[in-house]
């Protein structure tokens, strides 16, 4: 029986020593790479996908094509999240704040033409005044203006388009990160892109193989790095973890996996010491040390695996195994579903559970659906810093159902923390716990 059931998500590689980036702020870090130390890796993809045309400066351009056909929920959360954070910027950063209001009142000049081309009670009164027989035929729509078929000025696509192009270099530009926090954030790019494999639009699925190889190569060659800095394997929160429990991981990487062994630990989204043959379905292991793989070496070997001829029975793709955030999972392998199967069983079968650095995401809720199917009457323990936040408490209160005004501050390991019946949420980074003591 799985007494003792770990569940990691993004944050946990984002600890102090280990500084693997959010998704999204991913975009930048591989952007940085393919012109750096991946200048070779971004070749070797380029000649294995003949008359590749992705660039992600030419992913910018579509995004801020795109921006006007966003229904107004969408430019409103985008307009939020760039608003929050010129109220977090300290006061010397005010070129930064200036920035930032711009945008928002670009986007706030959008929304009240989008409003004032609504349809208002007193318009809608009087066309059924005019035309009672047939008001309602006519009022198939909520608006005089289709807002989705207006082109946004020259002037608005090119200051937003400068703004994103910020947000793809090294240096931080929190508002360039706010406003491209879901159009720069490569999970979404992968979700668009792998319906290439279900239209058979060989566009996207050689996107898709560039997107998803680059993303691989980077990932190994940021481990390589992380695990060459603790010959010791005493990782920050991975080397302190208690050795009889299992987990289950939401990240790629295969620091667990070194810790307690491969077999304690289930990789949800995948790994990156696999890959999927996309004619058969097969996932294949890679049969080299991850801590001294070549990415570039690994891809020049895949030419016969990768293929695009004039015939289109004849292509053949291999795609690393890591599989996109999608609400409805795609089955890359059947041997997926037997991993999210004993996922379901480990958190059956526990008797306490802690989760670290995962924030019940929307895009992962068939994760979510698990935990909430097979918790019942199980002690849980969430970590995180943001876990008192209000956004989180709602999270938890759609996910598990637990009501706001249940939670009761205390403390748990002298960090402040919040308890609801059998759940409590601890305030604090990863390696702030002692995880063993939490199970205890």
């Amino acid at each position: 029986m799985t007494q003792n059931l770990l569940i990691t998500g993004a944050g946990v590689d984002c600890t102090q020593g280990i500084g693997f980036p959010m998704a999204a702020t991913l975009l930048p870090e591989i952007a940085a790479y393919i012109e750096g130390e991946g200048k070779s890796v971004d070749q070797t993809l380029r000649s294995l996908l003949p008359n590749l045309r992705f660039t992600f400066s030419s992913m910018i351009a579509r995004a801020v094509d795109a921006i006007s056909t966003r229904g107004a929920e969408a430019q409103r959360a985008m307009v939020q999240r760039v608003q929050h954070a010129i109220d977090e910027l300290p006061p010397e950063r005010d070129d930064i704040r200036k920035h930032g209001e711009l945008i928002v009142r670009l986007f706030n000049k959008l929304a009240v033409i989008a409003k004032e081309g609504e349809l208002d009670d007193e318009t809608r009164q009087l066309i059924r005044e005019v035309f009672p027989k047939d008001a309602d035929e006519l009022m198939d729509s909520d608006s005089i203006l289709d807002i989705h078929k207006l082109s946004l000025s020259d002037t608005f696509k090119a200051v937003l388009k400068r703004t994103l192009k910020l947000g793809l270099k090294a240096d931080r530009h929190e508002v360039a990160e706010a406003l491209g926090a879901d159009m720069l954030n490569i999970e979404v790019l992968l979700v668009e892109k792998f319906l290439g494999f279900y239209n058979e639009s060989l566009p996207d699925i050689k996107n898709y193989l560039y997107i998803s190889w680059v993303l691989w190569a980077y990932l190994v060659e940021k481990q390589k790095t992380i695990i060459a800095a603790f010959p010791d394997g005493e990782l920050p929160f991975y080397g302190k973890l208690p050795s009889d429990c299992h987990a289950i991981t939401l990240n790629y990487t295969s620091f667990l996996e070194r810790q307690l062994g491969r077999e304690r630990v289930i990789y949800f989204h995948g790994g990156l010491a696999e890959y999927v043959s996309m004619a058969t379905r097969e996932l294949i292991a890679i049969d080299e040390d991850m801590a001294a793989l070549d990415p570039t070496e690994f891809l020049k070997g895949q030419t016969e695996n990768i293929h695009f001829g004039d015939d289109a029975s004849s292509h053949r793709h291999v795609i690393p195994a890591l599989v996109p955030p999608l609400r409805l999972k795609p089955i890359l392998s059947h041997r997926y579903i037997e991993a999210w199967h004993q996922a379901s069983e480990w958190v059956r079968n526990a008797k306490h559970i802690v989760v670290i650095g995962y924030s019940f995401n929307g895009a992962d809720e068939h994760f979510n659906d698990i935990l909430r199917q097979q918790l019942h009457g199980k002690a849980v323990t969430i970590v995180g810093p943001g876990v008192h936040d209000d956004s989180f408490l709602k999270r938890m209160e759609k996910v598990f159902h637990v009501p706001r005004a249940n939670w009761v501050s205390t403390k748990v390991q002298n960090l402040p923390a919040k308890r609801a019946n059998r759940f409590q949420l601890v305030k604090a980074y990863a390696d702030q716990v002692d995880v063993g003591e939490l199970f205890a």
